[in-house]
């Protein structure tokens, strides 16, 4: 971003001198110079003009970056959210790998250890395709290694659930030349009090880590369940279905979270995606992918979205729900009800076919 606005303030500058002898230099063409007293108002008029036009070239520079779509994209629950034969699993994971490599993403990827293990031990077969994301040089996080709500564990519990998980991943990603950086939530709980939520930080940046937050929290996972459904009833045009409203819905959902970006910061920030390892992504990521770029997004690391200042922004929330980030800074900021007001909602049919009550 610094480049970006070093090449503009050049760019601008430019333009600025040109205009300013442009002007100039048509003025002494079109006037005596040695008789003219008035040649100094002349050349101020042209000055200021000059300045005007350097101003709204700025101007529009600042519009351009304000209108920039960047998104981070990532993917929990790895290596696959519901448990599925090994073949299975390496199938889903590498059609995901593929669709995120066509469309040039550093997508990562948050790992629950415990499915890597097969009776109580580590399956070589299930490491193996984990690795397939580290093979694809692409970015590996702890998601804990049981997935548990710390609303409903005690610390104690919760933290050596993260060491448990952290332990082989680490191990995984150093022999492939990289380093563990990000933790994300389970559930994007992060604590029912103040008290709770700084321990659970402290805990986490005293092991290195760099919480990966979201801004675009989703019922994807209700669409999965019902895209499952459908798979396993063998039910072709019901697949298709959910699949239709899935790449609809999202578009929906991140065309409102760039509302509440705009109401919030005055401006659409760079957003964190949450996705999950899929069947549903597996068949159709490259579609939704597409359809994201056809509306001007462009794909960047988790590590350069969080540099984004909106991401320092106070947070506050002790709420019981696992809630984007956009709306626990909102919430913080005593944003009021007509903030959260639109938000779209998974469709009637769809928690009906995934027999899902509430999102």
């Amino acid at each position: 971003m610094t480049a970006f606005f070093m090449r503009n303030a050049i760019s601008v500058l430019i333009h600025f001198t040109r205009y300013y002898l442009i002007f100039k230099e048509s003025t002494l063409k079109t006037i005596n110079i040695s008789g003219n007293s008035n040649l100094h108002s002349y050349f101020s008029l042209r000055f200021l003009l000059a300045l005007f036009l350097f101003i709204l070239h700025i101007t529009v520079t600042a519009q351009q970056v304000s209108l920039k779509r960047v998104i981070a994209v990532t993917f929990d629950d790895l290596p696959m959210v519901r448990s599925r034969s090994n073949e299975d699993t390496r199938a889903i994971t590498i059609a995901i790998i593929n669709a995120v490599k066509k469309h040039h993403i550093p997508a990562v990827g948050f790992v629950n250890t415990a499915k890597l293990e097969m009776d109580g031990k580590l399956s070589l077969e299930r490491q193996r395709i984990l690795n397939l994301w580290l093979e694809n040089e692409l970015e590996l996080g702890n998601h804990t290694y049981s997935h548990p709500e710390f609303h409903s564990v005690s610390p104690e519990i919760y933290f050596a659930d993260i060491i448990r998980g952290e332990t082989p991943l680490k191990e995984m990603i150093e022999k492939a030349g990289g380093k563990l950086t990000y933790f994300r939530h389970p559930y994007l709980h992060t604590g029912r009090s103040i008290a709770l939520k700084d321990s659970l930080q402290a805990f986490l940046i005293n092991r290195g880590y760099t919480i990966a937050l979201v801004t675009i929290d989703n019922a994807e996972w209700i669409f999965a369940a019902a895209y499952d459904k459908a798979d396993k009833a063998k039910d072709s045009l019901l697949s298709k279905q959910v699949a239709k409203q899935y790449i609809e819905y999202m578009l929906k959902k991140i065309q409102y979270f760039e509302i509440c970006s705009n109401e919030l910061f005055g401006r659409n920030i760079a957003h964190i995606l949450l996705l999950h390892a899929n069947r549903l992504n597996a068949d159709y990521f490259d579609k939704l992918a597409a359809a994201l770029e056809h509306t001007g997004y462009s794909y960047t690391t988790l590590a350069s979205v969080l540099e984004d200042t909106a991401y320092k922004s106070a947070d506050t929330f002790t709420g019981g729900g696992g809630i984007s980030w956009l709306h626990r800074w909102a919430k913080t900021a005593g944003k009021g009800k007509d903030f959260f007001k639109g938000e779209p909602e998974c469709p009637a049919n769809i928690m009906q076919i995934a027999e899902v009550d509430g999102e």
